[in-house]
């Protein structure tokens, strides 16, 4: 038997997580995890009841997460970056029970209990009774969704039973070919969807995993040397950091150890993968679409080289499906709204909001409201958000087609095209990009460049320099106007 207990019985010494100078033993975690579900227990917490996390990265958060999830209570990561009111939302919203966090917090009256990391948590912990766990995650987190267009909302998925998690876990797995023998790291917060699974179902394989507070690009490189890292989870700006690193100092690290490097979450500059394909070993840099609702798709380095801007085809017992405004199945290359369908996975619902979960399904299928198109041979190709559309002159601009034109020129590192409004064509098409290092950017010759690139309804008619991209608190990229005063 797998799972995080199956290897706490047949290998307690080994290393589970590391933090720093931490180590945590598969032994010590099964009695800290089996120490957590006691005193949620005590506390009158059962299956599908709700605790928070609040925290930035580090081991108590992994350790209280999937303990949580192993006893079939609903762990609710709230990301460390939010603001007080922001967070009280989330508690409010969630019905949260008890919240464990690691700094000052003014919790709302419907959290029955909070407790502070450090040696509060370590005195209740030594003091509890322990209480029985599965050995895999029976619960999915409740994580939030950016919410972009409104108040964010919880995707709830009801736990599960233990042969249904079991296979959910050796499914993701043999996805992504996790063994006891991987070395995971973590780059980014552990309250967004992709490093917590990533991280949780290594735990399930008997792997390991090593926490970083923060993400420094030379500090990465020098860790995943040191642990001897197999794979890690990036984003599109992790990767424009390291390869801005001096070549000196990426050249000064061993990374063979490297088998797989996963990146997700925004588009990425062409030049920017294939300096990363270079950088790592042949083979090791993948691409998936997913969003907090689920996962879709993925494209290896190979498909990528032949299909560059494609996100890859449906994993296995998954198909994508295109419908258009109107709701009609479209064919290959014909923009619409992505579907997929997963018979496999288990049904989710927005938490509280009936009609936002009835308008994401259709005839068995889901939508994260994203828009794209299939090629002929299967492969996705993602446009923007359905909400991003741009409608300029009653025809539709697709701000991420326009952004991966934009990420070509040399001295762009990263842009967003968003509509603002113009009093004949109803929105005009404009950008905010970040300069590529010390690279001159002149924003009218950029247009200039864009022009000869794009048809004139999708070059941007005005350019604005920005030192950085605004973001949702889980790094989604706001398209709104920076200087609202001046549209």
């Amino acid at each position: 038997m797998g799972g995080i207990g199956g290897f706490a019985r047949t290998a307690p010494d080994k290393t589970a997580i590391i933090e720093g100078g931490r180590a945590t033993t598969f032994g010590d975690l099964e009695r800290r995890s089996a120490a957590i579900a006691g005193m949620l227990a005590k506390g009158g917490l059962r299956k599908g009841d709700r605790i928070a996390v609040y925290s930035g990265n580090r081991t108590e958060v992994l350790e209280v997460t999937i303990a949580a999830l192993r006893a079939g209570i609903v762990a609710v990561p709230v990301n460390s970056l939010l603001t007080q009111p922001e967070v009280t939302y989330l508690l409010e919203d969630s019905g949260a029970k008890w919240l464990f966090t690691d700094r000052p917090v003014d919790a709302p009256p419907s959290v029955a209990r909070t407790m502070s990391f450090g040696d509060a948590f370590e005195r209740n912990l030594h003091g509890a009774s322990p209480a029985p766990i599965d050995d895999f995650t029976l619960a999915k987190p409740m994580l939030y969704t950016s919410g972009t267009t409104g108040q964010p909302k919880g995707v709830w998925v009801a736990p599960q039973r233990p042969e249904v998690a079991a296979r959910i876990s050796e499914d993701f797995q043999r996805l992504w070919g996790i063994t006891d023998e991987d070395v995971h790291i973590v780059c980014s917060p552990l309250a967004h969807s992709a490093p917590l699974r990533y991280s949780t179902r290594t735990l399930e394989a008997g792997g390991t995993v090593v926490v970083q507070k923060g993400f420094d690009p030379a500090e990465t490189l020098a860790a995943i040397e040191m642990f001897s890292v197999t794979s890690t989870f990036m984003v599109p700006t992790h990767l424009e950091r390291i390869i801005d690193l001096d070549p000196s100092t990426i050249r000064r690290h061993d990374l063979s150890t490297m088998r797989m490097l996963a990146h997700a979450g925004a588009p990425i500059r062409t030049e920017t993968k294939e300096r990363v394909m270079e950088l790592f070993p042949e083979d090791s840099v993948w691409e998936f679409y997913s969003a907090t609702e689920g996962a879709a798709t993925r494209i290896s380095p190979d498909e990528w080289r032949r299909k560059p801007g494609s996100v890859g085809r449906p994993h296995e017992g998954i198909e994508v499906i295109i419908r258009d405004e109107g709701g009609r199945v479209v064919g290959p290359e014909e923009t619409g709204e992505i579907w997929v369908q997963d018979r496999e996975a288990p049904p989710y619902e927005y938490w509280g909001d009936p009609e936002k979960t009835a308008r994401a399904r259709w005839n068995g299928a889901v939508t994260y409201g994203d828009l794209g198109y299939l090629d002929r041979d299967g492969y996705l190709y993602v446009v923007g958000r359905a909400h991003d559309t741009i409608i300029s002159g009653g025809v539709n601009v697709y701000p991420r087609e326009v952004e991966e034109v934009l990420l070509t020129h040399p001295s762009v590192q990263a842009v967003a095209v968003y509509g603002a409004e113009h009093p004949e064509w109803g929105q005009e098409v404009r950008a905010m990009v970040v300069r590529a290092g010390e690279q001159p950017l002149d924003p009218e010759l950029l247009r200039k460049w864009a022009r000869e690139r794009l048809a004139g309804f999708k070059c941007p008619r005005q350019i604005v320099v920005v030192d950085d991209l605004p973001r949702t608190p889980t790094g989604k990229i706001l398209r709104r106007d920076p200087n609202p005063a001046e549209s």
